[in-house]
């Protein structure tokens, strides 16, 4: 079995990729952000929280928003919680693989918008990239947070990406139909 990941900062069509993949090749697709909803329940995390940063915790859990902002302009503390959650993350991706049945499913794709959090073994890795500005606005109007938030996830993304050799460069910054044209064609050569 291959494993493919797939990279890119916020805002650069990484939902829209992977549905795609999923409804045209059906290839099992593992997307950590939906895992790391999952696993930020983790009582290693929430204890973390309580411990470092109280002030994410409310009545109904773990606030976000808050989180986000706090993890997201302290390095320290995101080296932190990333050192936690990370692992967590990677130990779920694993109990997936462990459960596929490699007769069937020669590719997975593994989504996460920084990929060097995932201590797993790709084939391959790719990076999608659409043009900045564009990506903000995607998010402004996709996301409930604020320009300057974005900005801050996207220079986090960038950091933790830099220096990794990515084996293909897939651009997101022409129509839709454009977009699915390069998808095609990236995916022949990764199914050869």
């Amino acid at each position: 079995m291959k494993l493919i990941g797939i990279s890119g900062y916020i805002g650069s069509g990484k939902s829209t990729l992977l549905s795609y993949i999923n409804n045209k090749y059906h290839i099992k697709v593992i997307e950590a952000d939906i895992i790391s909803k999952n696993v930020i329940k983790n009582k290693k995390i929430i204890d973390f929280l309580k411990l470092k940063i109280p002030s994410s915790i409310n009545d109904d859990g773990i606030d976000k928003k808050k989180l986000r902002n706090l993890i997201f302009t302290n390095k320290n503390l995101n080296d932190q919680f990333t050192s936690i959650i990370w692992p967590l993350i990677t130990k779920k991706i694993k109990k997936i693989l462990k459960s596929i049945n490699y007769k069937y499913e020669k590719i997975v794709i593994i989504e996460a918008a920084v990929i060097t959090g995932l201590d797993l073994n790709f084939n391959k890795i790719i990076l999608l990239k659409k043009e900045e500005e564009e990506r903000m606005n995607i998010v402004l109007q996709r996301d409930e947070i604020d320009i300057s938030e974005i900005k801050m996830i996207s220079n986090y993304q960038k950091e933790k990406l830099l220096g990794v050799k990515f084996d293909y460069i897939l651009e997101n910054n022409a129509d839709i139909n454009i977009f699915y044209k390069n998808i095609d064609k990236l995916m022949k050569v990764i199914l050869r």
